[in-house]
């Protein structure tokens, strides 16, 4: 029976995939939409497709003179067109005559589709993302066809262009492996499937990638599930907006079952995990209070060894001042797979989202990143008289020693230097002033962590080319602070 109106979702569509193999297929019509849907049909091999309109696009009528469809260039003549058909379509720029489509197909029983009318619709044409055999459908049920566009298109962005080679060497493994693929427990394939096995089939080696999942597959048969190894995968969140997270790490965490978090690392970035993922906040808190690094290693050691599959997530990126290098060597010595998902560093991040290059030509030729909790460990003499941009992060709780050891061995007092708190953030805040003046302003007006410290003429550009409806700290910031 027709849906009464498109509104009328008490009934959910049942999803399916078809086979159209040697099936007969009929469009009516010959425009932008009936294109369109021949577009999607002829990978599925329907013999005849069948075209039924006076007039065709040039799509369709390559397609006709390639022997891929049949077009009959006529006005469509009822039930005759559709005698013997699978599917039928009425996807003709006249609406009526849709509608005519759709019932001479339901008196012939033959499921049909009218484009953009839904009560004259057996089914929906989905949006699709392909990516070989991996096939994502999307439907809204026609009620909104640009929301289900707007969500193809962001799923096209997040699945890797090589998923399609990646079940082929899946399915390659599997045929290799005969009978005894079916005493591997699922989650093994999954966790096989990652890793230097991804990162192969990403390259194009899928030779190499196929023998290599075989050698860990087989491996699985005769390790006790306790002794599985699993993959541990060190993540950068980048600055903080969710926005920036790299598609990869988008990927890791979706997949993750154990999500091991620094505190800053925000609720809108773990929202990517999936929902059931175990989470372990691992941050460290005021006073030094919080999981120890030795702690950090010999729980991901524990869980890689486990067999589970863990995302390491660290603020910014996992080897820049992330100690992810102490915890990858730690996975290696292990012998615990892992792997490695930069991210994006906020010494990079920071100054930009403020409105501040790092190397523009003319201000500076270098940009040198500083640890700001390690003030002992650094070369004050070279930063200070080194030129180029200091990035300090980690900077606001030993800021007077900062600016100290700078102004102490020759940076001048007048050097534009800038603060940015929580960068990429609703919350972002920039504090403008000269080097000697910095530490005062950003105690009055209460500068926390985290926060980057920016030092060189670059940073006076804040206020030029920061974004609209930033926040910059002015005069009446202070005046308020004071």
């Amino acid at each position: 029976m027709p849906r009464t109106a498109p509104a009328d979702r008490g009934v959910p569509y049942f999803a399916a995939f078809l086979d159209l193999l040697h099936a007969r297929v009929v469009v009516v019509g010959g425009g932008r939409v009936a294109s369109s849907k021949v577009r999607s049909l002829l990978p599925c091999g329907p013999d005849p497709l069948v075209v039924v309109a006076p007039r065709a696009s040039a799509a369709i009528q390559r397609a006709a003179a390639a022997g891929q469809l049949t077009w009959h260039q006529r006005a469509y003549a009822g039930q005759d067109d559709l005698a013997g058909a699978t599917l039928a379509f009425g996807a003709s720029d006249d609406r009526q005559l849709n509608a005519q489509v759709a019932a001479d197909a339901r008196r012939l029983g033959i499921p049909v589709l009218a484009v953009d009318d839904v009560p004259n619709c057996d089914f929906i044409a989905p949006a699709v993302v392909r990516r070989g055999d991996v096939t994502v459908a999307i439907s809204t049920a026609g009620r909104s066809p640009a929301m289900a566009r707007r969500t193809r298109e962001l799923l096209d962005a997040l699945l890797p262009r090589y998923w399609g080679d990646l079940l082929d060497v899946a399915a390659a493994a599997r045929e290799r492996l005969g009978g005894t693929r079916s005493v591997i427990d699922p989650d093994r394939w999954q966790s096989a499937l990652q890793g230097e096995v991804e990162y192969l089939t990403s390259i194009g080696a899928l030779q190499e990638a196929t023998d290599l999942l075989l050698r860990k597959l087989e491996r699985s048969l005769f390790e006790p599930s306790s002794q599985a190894h699993g993959l541990v995968s060190l993540v950068g969140a980048g600055p903080g907006d969710p926005d920036l997270l790299t598609l990869r790490a988008v990927q890791r965490l979706r997949s993750a079952e154990v999500v091991v978090h620094d505190r800053l690392v925000s609720e809108a970035v773990l929202e990517h995990a999936a929902p059931d993922a175990e989470r372990i906040d691992v941050g460290k808190r005021s006073g030094g209070k919080g999981a120890t690094q030795d702690d950090i290693n010999d729980l991901l050691v524990d869980l890689g060894r486990q067999g589970r599959r863990v995302v390491r997530l660290k603020g910014g990126d996992p080897f820049v001042f992330g100690r992810g290098g102490e915890e990858a060597l730690a996975l290696a010595r292990a012998s615990v797979d892992f792997e490695v998902v930069p991210g994006i560093s906020s010494a990079l991040a920071a100054p930009a989202a403020a409105g501040i290059p790092v190397t523009p030509r003319g201000l500076s030729a270098s940009v040198t990143v500083v640890n700001g909790h390690d003030a002992d460990q650094h070369d004050w003499r070279s930063l200070a008289r080194g030129g180029g941009t200091l990035v300090f992060l980690m900077a606001v709780e030993h800021l007077e020693v900062i600016v100290e050891r700078l102004l102490s061995h020759g940076r001048s007092p007048l050097e534009p230097a800038a603060l940015v708190e929580w960068a990429t953030l609703p919350g972002q805040r920039v504090l403008a002033a000269p080097l000697a003046e910095i530490v005062r302003q950003a105690r009055l007006v209460e500068v926390e962590p985290p926060a980057v410290l920016v030092v060189g003429p670059t940073a006076a550009l804040v206020n030029q080319l920061g974004p609209r409806g930033s926040r910059v700290a002015s005069e009446l910031d202070l005046m308020v602070a004071r």
